[in-house]
């Protein structure tokens, strides 16, 4: 997992931990005050019917119709009332014929009411009402009045149903809900903000690591963003500086003990030069010619530009043109044939300009050297579907032996320095030197690294 997903996780878990501790007392507070709402509700629509009933002594038919026109006005509370001589109106309600079989709401209360029927008659020609009762019954609450009537007690029972209580739950869970969800949003538009900001900073080291590991010793980190990530980008670009210092260093001593060199190397030629000419000597200066080789092209590769870095890289096909036509005009001065034969496109190497020219002057001085005049050269740079990049330098020759590419080795009286510095220069970059036969062709060929 990433760290800016490691992030917004993070973020949207907490605020969904804390949504959650809230959202369940809150629940529970809903909850209780939807019952205690419905069942106020329900006592205030039992209240009126039992103050419109001790009014006095009302007609059947007439309380029937006033309890129908309760019910249809609001039928979230049913009304039932029960007459003294067991005549119910209105629809039956859950649990009173259960609770209070004979009607005399005394049974099963859990309410606070009594059964004082105010006999001093404080309200005038009102008949006594007991005070409402609630008990709970299958599915909701029961809410219980009696009334005082010439013909007996009337009960007036008003049912206040658990599924009027859901839907109360339910409809302010809705709005809990919507505002919870808002701010899981919020809270992940949040944290998206802090983990894009932080993950840029990261990336943008990222990149300059990899710039720098790709041999590109100028690239340094910006100075911003948090404290943390500053210290981790001015780390690295003492780092880059360092590497830098470090490869400037070793390439002047490089220079400077291969300059050394050339005194004493001096030295011994002038004590070869005066020798007899004899067999011996030409061996020897053989060899000193080979040694000032060596020493010319370590000095050429330490006073490479440093721009290069520690993983320079070139355009493989710029450069065997540039050699080809270097070279065509000497091969078609001889009669020989020549072919360029390219890729398409630029095809980068991870080699050095100098070093891959070095090695196809090697290549083609071989070839040009060590064949006879009129004999064919062709130079071919593919690329195979692999992405292997193989570059031949070919000629119409008896072909080169695999002994050959050892240092200091060749069968045709040369130091053989030209095909270790060929060799040097692909495997420096990944790659080999091969030697093959190809359609009549003798093939010399460096198979180099790509960037």
């Amino acid at each position: 997992m990433s760290l800016r997903a490691r992030i917004l996780a993070l973020t949207v878990g907490v605020a969904a931990t804390v949504l959650v501790l809230f959202a369940v007392p809150f629940l529970l507070l809903i909850h209780q005050a939807a019952a205690e709402q419905a069942r106020d509700s329900a006592t205030d629509v039992a209240q009126g019917v039992a103050d419109y009933i001790s009014t006095g002594d009302v007609d059947a038919d007439a309380l029937g119709d006033y309890v129908d026109r309760v019910n249809d006005r609001d039928d979230s509370y049913p009304v039932q009332v029960v007459l003294a001589d067991g005549t119910s109106l209105g629809p039956s309600v859950p649990g009173l014929d259960e609770s209070d079989p004979d009607g005399d709401g005394r049974r099963g209360g859990t309410g606070d009411g009594d059964d004082d029927n105010d006999a001093d008659n404080r309200y005038g020609d009102l008949r006594p009402t007991t005070r409402a009762q609630t008990r709970p019954v299958g599915g909701g609450s029961l809410v219980v009045i009696q009334v005082s009537s010439t013909a007996g007690p009337v009960t007036v029972a008003v049912f206040a149903s658990d599924s009027e209580v859901r839907r109360q739950v339910e409809q302010k869970a809705l709005v809990l809900g919507g505002a919870g969800l808002v701010l899981l949003l919020a809270a992940a538009g949040a944290g998206e903000l802090v983990a894009r900001r932080l993950v840029r900073h990261l990336t943008a080291a990222a990149r300059t690591a990899d710039r720098l590991g790709e041999g590109d010793l100028t690239a340094r980190v910006r100075d911003e963003g948090p404290e943390e990530v500053r210290r981790v980008g001015a780390a690295l670009n003492r780092l880059a500086g360092r590497i830098d210092e470090l490869l400037a260093a070793e390439r002047e001593t490089v220079a400077d003990l291969s300059h050394r060199l050339r005194t004493p190397l001096t030295a011994v030629r002038l004590d070869v030069e005066s020798l007899p000419d004899t067999d011996d000597k030409a061996e020897l200066e053989a060899h000193l010619a080979q040694l000032e080789r060596t020493l010319t092209a370590v000095i050429h590769a330490a006073r490479r530009p440093q721009r290069e870095g520690a993983a320079p890289h070139c355009d493989a096909s710029a450069v065997a043109r540039d050699r080809f036509e270097f070279w065509a005009p000497l091969a078609e001065d001889q009669g020989r044939g020549v072919t360029l034969s390219l890729a398409a496109g630029p095809v980068e190497v991870r080699c050095a300009e100098a070093d891959l020219a070095a090695a196809l002057d090697a290549l083609l001085e071989n070839a040009v050297a060590h064949t006879a005049e009129g004999t064919a050269i062709a130079v071919v740079l593919a690329v195979g579907a692999d992405g292997t990049v193989s570059l031949d330098v070919r000629d119409r020759g008896p072909g080169i032996p695999p002994s050959a590419v050892g240092r200091g080795r060749s069968d045709r009286g040369s130091t053989g320095l030209g095909l270790d510095i060929a060799r040097s220069c692909a495997e420096a970059s990944g790659g080999s030197l091969e030697l093959a036969t190809t359609d009549g062709w003798s093939v010399v060929r460096l198979v180099l690294g790509r960037p």
